[in-house]
């Protein structure tokens, strides 16, 4: 079924799509491409990806056990009270990746086996809520109170209802969402169904003409029922959250490519909020030290909570800005790995729904990013490895640092990322990189050619870079 603004879609301002559009060209990509590219980026993954935490979790096979009963669980109870519709969701079967990727299980989404169109999309219960809760739910979230913008008038505890995502973000909180639902149809996007767990008053309260968050309930407002595609998947927080860790494919990855050994001194430069720098801990053991970096407090403190709950006992976080190193507490050439998981674009993010980043923010990240590989370039002892990744697919952010850090400092060197080179196509050509250089590096993106399979899981992943470098001596 198709809704009044699924016909050209628009995921970027006009300024930003025509900018992404030009730098693709630039290597050779033209707008089919990048309408495919769109097409893919605005698909939620298939895929759901845990990371086992091996510091609390005995081995993968019980682990896959244990996922197994919590989604047998979770399927029947969803199936039961759906039987009097005549809908059935099956229960996927949960595996272990790879033998290289043990601490990674993963499952499918479940599609469901019969449609009922007139109650999957034409309640007229209403719910209105924001991009970002959007895209969580599209990974399998519940949706939470906050995430609520927008409520029919007459929206009851334990109705059915359907749910749209805002756009544009010009929807009021506490409007009603019928009204704002025909003026504004075209900036919505239809998410899914779902159950409301409270009365409309009960979220919203009203005094003096203004509509806010009453403030008596928390937590889940909405048990998601099924997305638009009739695909399902069980919320993660119902899961064990100190032996499991929702984390994306990609993010996985990189933290095994880092390859960090027991008893080595670690940098995590952009470490929040946390799952990239737990892991590298579980990866050694907790027998080394990490240390981790963020500037801005309150993520430092809830990264000390995550390590906290996940036992990690090897890491130190640090409030730090990773632009402004301070040399007399942090000796250059002292790390044996460094990571730089860098702030960017995130435009990797899957499902993309919309994204009004402007061209000037786009190339703010360049400058910005290439302040902390300076630094960590020096604080990198020689014989040592450094990781570059970002969750983008711009060139600017991906490549072209490649290719500026190789000409900037000739002591690094691009080293292959085998066992770990999972990634669907390696990096393209661009200016002062090479094509035996470009094949050393990963982009989880698929190139779109005929022999890609996107429904296989290296290729449904969200969008990613990964680069490893050596610094010789």
């Amino acid at each position: 079924m198709n809704f009044p603004n699924e016909q050209n879609r628009k995921y970027f301002t006009d300024n930003t799509s025509e900018y992404l559009e030009k730098s693709f060209q630039k290597v050779g990509l033209d707008k089919v491409y990048f309408e495919k590219l769109l097409e893919w980026l605005s698909k939620s993954p298939k895929w759901n990806t845990l990371r086992v935490n091996k510091n609390l979790a005995n081995n993968s096979k019980d682990s896959v056990n244990d996922i197994q009963n919590f989604l047998d669980k979770s399927f029947d109870n969803l199936n039961n009270k759906l039987l009097k519709e005549g809908v059935y969701f099956p229960i996927p079967k949960c595996k272990v990746l790879s033998n290289f990727l043990d601490e990674c299980i993963v499952y499918e989404y479940s599609k469901s086996k019969s449609m009922q169109d007139n109650i999957k999309f034409k309640s007229d219960i209403k719910c209105i809520i924001d991009v970002k809760c959007a895209q969580a739910v599209f990974r399998g979230a519940d949706i939470f109170i906050p995430g609520i913008i927008s409520l029919s008038l007459s929206a009851k505890s334990q109705d059915l209802i359907c749910i749209y995502a805002d756009l544009e973000g010009k929807c009021l909180k506490g409007s009603d969402a019928n009204l704002y639902f025909k003026k504004s149809v075209d900036s919505l996007q239809f998410i899914g169904t779902g159950w409301l767990l409270y009365d409309r008053d009960q979220i919203f309260k009203n005094s003096e003409q203004k509509l806010y968050f009453s403030g008596k309930i928390k937590g889940i407002g909405i048990r998601l029922k099924e997305l638009v595609d009739g695909s399902y998947t069980p919320p993660f927080h119902y899961l064990n959250q100190t032996k499991y860790f929702p984390q994306n494919l990609p993010s996985i990855i990189c933290a095994r490519v880092l390859d960090p050994k027991p008893g080595q001194l670690i940098l995590d430069m952009c470490a929040a909020p946390g799952g990239k720098t737990t892991h590298l801990a579980e990866i050694i053991g907790n027998k080394g030290q990490i240390i981790a970096f963020d500037k801005i407090s309150s993520k430092i403190l809830k990264m000390n909570e995550l390590c906290k709950k996940l036992n990690t006992k090897c890491v130190e976080c640090f409030v730090t800005d990773a632009t402004k190193i301070d040399y007399s507490v942090y000796m250059a050439e002292s790390f044996d790995r460094i990571l730089v998981d860098a702030p960017c674009s995130a435009l990797g993010q899957r499902p993309l729904i919309f994204n009004n980043i402007d061209v000037n923010q786009l190339k703010s990240y360049v400058n910005y990013q290439r302040m902390i590989l300076e630094n960590a370039v020096k604080l990198l002892k020689p014989g040592g490895f450094m990781v570059y990744s970002t969750c983008t697919i711009t060139l600017e952010e991906n490549e072209e640092q490649v290719s500026w850090l190789l000409s900037k400092h000739k002591k690094l060197k691009l080293v292959d990322q085998t066992p770990f080179n999972f990634a669907a196509s390696s990096g393209f050509q661009c200016e002062g990189l090479d094509e035996s250089q470009s094949r050393l590096l990963q982009r989880f993106c698929p190139s779109f050619k005929s022999e890609d399979d996107l429904n296989d899981i290296y290729y449904d992943t969200n969008g990613f870079f990964i680069s490893k470098f050596l610094k010789e001596y």
